[in-house]
């Protein structure tokens, strides 16, 4: 497969582009957990219902009992597997592991940006059961109540508990859920990390990298020895990163475009501009940020809105290839409009609607 340095900035380091059903089995893990996000996942609420139907309601208070960061985490282990990345290789490969190393890889022990949220030696102190360590890890890396129960777990459970569980979970939900979508989603992925590397072939890595994450760029010198991308179906609009020492993993979007197999019907891209543009709270956010790339939190006091109805419309935006984000570590995102957006939608249109 493709694996291109960028040419033009010779730190930037290595990316490719894998697939295979065990990273669409963690995105919908992770989607099905992404907590308030959830209401803004482009499959909406038919499949929410559907992956309830199909779950039962034993593996769905299962699912329920962990969080998005700990499923997001299972990438490693797909990443880890063997191609064809089968759903079963991924259970086998949780199962294959010592249980101390489930439990640290879950937990984000091997990341650089969870251990920048707490002191030096936490996550040790808090696996050997200090209370003030435990407390910090859930202050520090436990975003919602949910993120905040899964610590606890992770924390407090035998290790062997953990990883039976876990591996136990993603075995049923590869027999009972995935089969319902895994046809489609693998045609839509295959079009997707096909398009992804030939543009690896022709173009800069970090350029490729930027279309891939929707508008993420990544801050200088924020990256790893290797950058790994693997598009899914399921999570979008959104994009999981996963950090360890050594790679940078994004389970993020297939390309709108990858959906585009009917050449009557109108681009996908363009159907999800009109709508993002249609809103007049979502305007006013893209004349916010006209002049200043801002944070989510600026956004918010400058327009007088809560963040969770701020997080909606970001996440529709995005969506619709109108914002960028700059990706500044610890620091946090910060979020600019993208001119080229309204003029590719300008010129989609155009060509629809013309001759044919």
């Amino acid at each position: 497969m493709p694996v291109r340095a960028d040419d033009a900035s010779p730190s930037f380091p290595p990316v490719r582009v894998v697939s295979g059903a065990a990273f669409e089995v963690v995105a919908e893990l992770a989607a099905f957990t992404s907590g308030p996000a959830r209401a803004s996942l482009e499959s909406g609420k038919p499949w929410i219902r559907e992956v309830r139907a199909r779950a039962g309601q034993d593996l769905i208070s299962r699912v329920e009992r962990w969080a998005f960061p700990v499923f997001s985490a299972l990438v490693q282990v797909a990443l880890d597997t063997s191609e064809p990345h089968d759903a079963t290789q991924l259970a086998a490969g949780l199962r294959s592991l010592p249980a101390e190393t489930v439990r640290g890889l879950l937990a984000g022990v091997g990341s650089p940006s969870n251990r920048a949220m707490v002191s030096d030696g936490a996550f040790d102190r808090a696996l050997a059961g200090d209370e003030k360590a435990r407390a910090e890890l859930r202050t520090g890396l436990g975003l919602t109540p949910q993120a905040r129960r899964a610590i606890d777990r992770l924390i407090s459970l035998p290790a062997d508990a953990i990883q039976d569980e876990l591996a136990s979970i993603v075995e049923d939900w590869s027999n009972l859920v995935f089969p319902a979508f895994v046809d489609e989603a693998l045609a839509v992925v295959g079009r997707d990390v096909a398009a992804k590397r030939r543009q690896l072939d022709g173009g800069a890595a970090r350029d490729v990298l930027r279309t891939a994450l929707n508008g993420v760029d990544l801050a200088e010198g924020s990256w790893q020895g290797e950058i790994v991308v693997a598009p899914t179906v399921a999570l979008r609009p959104f994009v999981a990163p996963v950090d360890t020492d050594a790679t940078m993993i994004y389970l993020c979007s297939v390309a709108d475009e990858s959906f585009d197999d009917d050449p009557a019907a109108p681009p996908r891209r363009l159907v999800k501009i009109a709508f993002a543009m249609g809103d007049p709270l979502r305007l006013r956010i893209l004349r916010a940020l006209g002049d200043d790339a801002l944070t989510a939190t600026e956004i918010a006091d400058r327009l007088a809105v809560d963040r969770t109805t701020l997080h909606h419309h970001l996440g529709i935006l995005r969506s619709a290839g109108l914002l960028s984000i700059r990706d500044e570590g610890v620091a946090g995102r910060r979020y600019a409009r993208r001119t080229d957006g309204v003029t590719e939608a300008t010129r989609s249109l155009e060509t629809y609607l013309g001759p044919h």
